[in-house]
């Protein structure tokens, strides 16, 4: 529980913004998307990607002493998990992600972004035969990895696109046979707006 409410407040801090002169530089954000996960196992075991949509809001912040840079933070639920071939089954592995990225930004909208990532456990089962199993017991329930990408934002509705990889750091269990680590690709439509004003 600690773990969520760390996450949860470090949002809430950077949607909350300074009440001052520079409050009109946080923005809040919606985006939803498509997540295309898989996991890159310690014994190469052939797999395929999990599709799945995942949603969530963001809270950017950009004071005038630091532009070009900006920072945002997002929390979303990301299904997440990876289709075993050889075994023709299907591990799902529900998560909340918690990014905090730097950002540079280009006058074309384009922005640069990379920063750490925490992952929530939410859900972890095993398809095989049409049997589910859950196997959450078998995962740690934090993972931590690194989040890089481009997004490209028009200003003038606040409505943008954003490419992302995400690479995890950290083993996300320690069992022989699903030890490995998180990896994946999001393609995200968000909306922000200025919080403030």
């Amino acid at each position: 529980m600690k773990y969520y409410l760390i996450a949860i407040g470090t949002v809430i801090l950077l949607s909350a913004g300074p009440k001052t002169a520079e409050a009109q530089q946080t923005e809040i954000g919606f985006k939803s998307g498509l997540n295309l996960y898989s996991l890159n196992f310690e014994n190469n075991a052939k797999t395929g990607n999990r599709a799945g949509l995942q949603y969530g809001f963001s809270a950017r912040i950009f004071p005038e002493w630091l532009q070009p840079f900006s920072l945002q933070s997002e929390l979303f639920y990301s299904p997440q998990g990876v289709k075993l071939r050889n075994e023709d089954a299907l591990i799902t592995l529900d998560h909340i992600n918690v990014p905090i990225l730097f950002q540079y930004l280009f006058d074309n909208g384009i922005r640069v972004q990379a920063g750490p990532q925490l992952g929530f456990l939410m859900n972890a089962k095993a398809e095989y035969g049409g049997a589910i199993i859950d196997i959450k017991k078998r995962f740690n329930k934090v993972d931590f990895g690194l989040s890089t990408g481009l997004s490209y934002l028009y200003a003038p509705y606040g409505v943008g696109v954003d490419i992302r990889y995400n690479l995890g750091l950290s083993k996300i269990s320690t069992d022989n046979f699903y030890r490995s680590t998180n990896r994946g690709f999001q393609i995200s439509f968000f909306y922000q707006f200025r919080y403030g004003e």
